[in-house]
């Protein structure tokens, strides 16, 4: 695990774990517990509960739970360290490790932040060359003549690379920065270690979503080559689950309960300068769920404001789709001309621009209307080929009653019968198996698991960890047949001898996701909460009964397969005997108390 238990104990416990899940989510307090909506999966009804007292949240929907450092883990997608590490920062608590680490085996950690060290540094000399040498003059008067300020330039640092392709590696091994270490930056050619990865371009630092720079982006303004090369994947930067420009974005997206899907970073930039500060972009990629699922929990309605040429259309639509699979509201802003936003802005101003947001139509309009214009819709041929290609967004909702107003929607526009609509949309659903498509979210944990009377018995200690003293007094590992069971006793144990028997660690020790869930989810429900000094005492007498019949069951084996041929070996199966009937007795009195 690396840090100690006492680290873990105090990083649990002093994180609030309310306001955490706060900034993720909206909670609402009912009686001892926080329920809302999960973050994890698309939902309506709040089936997330968050427990304060023991620190740990658990959805009954999806079975995502654990304490605050898990809930870090997943929804940021970080490991245990770096979560570890971030909270601890939050929470004022020095990290301490366990006796025989080294803080080198945490490497992983300490490398991202190095590089996004590395980045910062690098971002802060591109943005002071754009804005104070002659050399970035070219693309400062570019991004002025598009009408961006330089408030603007400096609140999302944009830069300029300089055209001097070794520059950056001398800049940056006169701070004394390791070959090596440059090497694997992303910074630089794999084949030629000198030359820059990015020269000649206008610069656009990528942040995560506490705004530190951890990749980049880098427009061409002359020459041959691609218009935009954006970072690869790092260490401290995955494409495909950050968003351009969210760090700015979060506070107005959570205040409107909605987010704007852009084509690029001068849309972003665009919007932000013209006070519509909620729009963000994917990175260099197509749209991802992982992208979407980043703002899910905040949002009611997603706007998409992509371009309007063929492989713009087709990403909207996709989004569309997407979207409405997690249950999301999608509008589309349709600019005049498919200009894009920074020229409407620039040309037209900021009211028209922020005139299209509001003017934004639904995605089933937007689709009817594109699907009108691609069809002949006077011929039956074309009417059947227009439904057809209708179908997969009914298919998308979640709603049977959207599903029914949209099919009404499509017999409207093509003059179509809804008996016709309706058969020939569900021939189509059954042949592609609709139920599997609406289960794919569904995590259905455990099933391995088999819920034995002593895998209850060890839940009840975890739900109630005060009585793991009595417990362990009682019983040895070595008593459990249930392999989960002596697992759990095995790690409530350690973490008893580190003194630091607390769900924080308990969880941190747990390496079977299934097992970790179903911890949470015993925890956070306040199952085996009555009675918990019965249900131990039972349970020590019931797994003690079994471990004596088991050993029993052993002894009788052995007895009957023994053969004699010496004293010695009646000595043995008289000691044999005189076991099973010591066993025999404590049996009988259990029976008779």
């Amino acid at each position: 695990m690396g840090f100690s238990p006492e680290t873990i104990r105090m990083v649990v416990e002093r994180t609030d774990i309310v306001s955490l899940i706060e900034g993720y989510t909206r909670l609402e307090r009912k009686g001892d517990s926080w329920w809302g909506c999960c973050p994890f999966h698309s939902e309506k009804t709040p089936s997330f509960c968050v427990t304060p007292e023991r620190h740990m949240y658990y959805c009954f929907g999806c079975n995502e739970g654990g304490d605050v450092i898990q809930f870090l883990r997943s929804v940021e997608k970080l490991d245990f360290s770096t979560a570890v590490t971030t909270l601890a920062k939050k929470a004022g608590v020095e990290l301490e490790y366990s006796e025989g680490y080294s803080k080198g085996e945490d490497s992983e950690s300490s490398l991202k932040d190095q590089y996004i060290d590395l980045y910062t540094r690098v971002a802060g000399s591109f943005h002071y060359c754009l804005l104070s040498t002659n050399s970035g003059s070219d693309a400062l008067n570019y991004i002025l003549e598009r009408g961006i300020s330089i408030e603007t330039i400096k609140k999302f640092q944009l830069g300029y690379s300089p055209k001097d392709k070794r520059w950056l590696k001398q800049f940056l091994r006169k701070k004394n920065y390791s070959e090596d270490f440059l090497a694997t930056s992303g910074l630089f050619s794999k084949k030629f270690s000198d030359i820059s990865f990015f020269s000649d371009r206008l610069m656009f630092p990528i942040f995560n979503r506490n705004g530190n720079v951890v990749a980049f982006g880098g427009r061409l303004l002359n020459g041959e080559g691609p218009k935009y090369i954006n970072s690869g994947e790092l260490i401290q930067y995955h494409k495909g689950e950050t968003l351009y420009a969210f760090n700015f974005a979060r506070q107005k997206i959570r205040e409107t309960r909605s987010v704007i899907f852009c084509e690029g970073y001068m849309d972003v930039i665009a919007y932000h300068q013209c006070g519509i500060t909620n729009a963000v972009a994917p990175l260099g990629t197509a749209l991802t769920e992982e992208q979407v699922k980043l703002v899910q929990p905040f949002v009611d309605t997603v706007y998409l404001s992509f371009d309007t040429d063929k492989a713009g259309r087709a990403a909207t639509w996709k989004a569309i789709l997407m979207c409405r699979r997690l249950d999301i509201t999608v509008k589309v802003i349709q600019l005049n001309g498919g200009k894009d936003p920074a020229e409407i802005m620039q040309n037209q101003g900021v009211d028209v621009l922020t005139t299209y947001v509001e003017s934004a139509i639904l995605d089933n309009d937007y689709l009817l209307s594109g699907i009108a214009k691609e069809h002949q819709i006077n011929t039956p041929e074309g009417k059947t080929r227009a439904a057809l290609a209708f179908f997969p967004y009914i298919d998308a909702l979640n709603s049977d009653i959207q599903k029914e107003s949209c099919l009404e929607q499509v017999c409207q526009a093509f003059n179509l019968t809804i008996e016709a609509v309706k058969r020939d949309f569900l021939n189509r659903a059954e042949a592609q198996n609709r139920a599997e498509r609406y289960s794919k979210n569904i995590k259905d944990f455990g099933k391995s698991i088999k819920p034995t009377a002593e895998l209850r018995a060890i839940l009840a200690v975890i739900a109630n960890l005060e009585k793991f003293e009595t417990m362990r007094l009682a019983l040895t590992s070595d008593d459990f047949e249930d392999p989960t069971a002596r697992d759990l006793f095995i790690i409530l144990e350690e973490c008893y001898r580190e003194d630091a028997v607390s769900y924080g660690n308990v969880l941190a020790k747990c390496s079977n996701e299934d097992v970790r869930k179903m911890v949470a989810k015993v925890v956070s429900s306040g199952e085996y909460a009555d009675n918990p000094q019965q249900v131990l005492d039972d349970s020590i007498k019931l797994i003690r009964r079994n471990g004596l019949e088991n050993k029993r069951r052993h002894l009788l084996n052995k007895i009957r397969q023994f053969s004699v041929n010496s004293v010695e070996d009646q000595k043995i199966l008289s000691q044999l005997i005189s076991e099973k009937m010591d066993i025999d007795f404590e049996l009988n009195q259990k029976d008779t108390n």
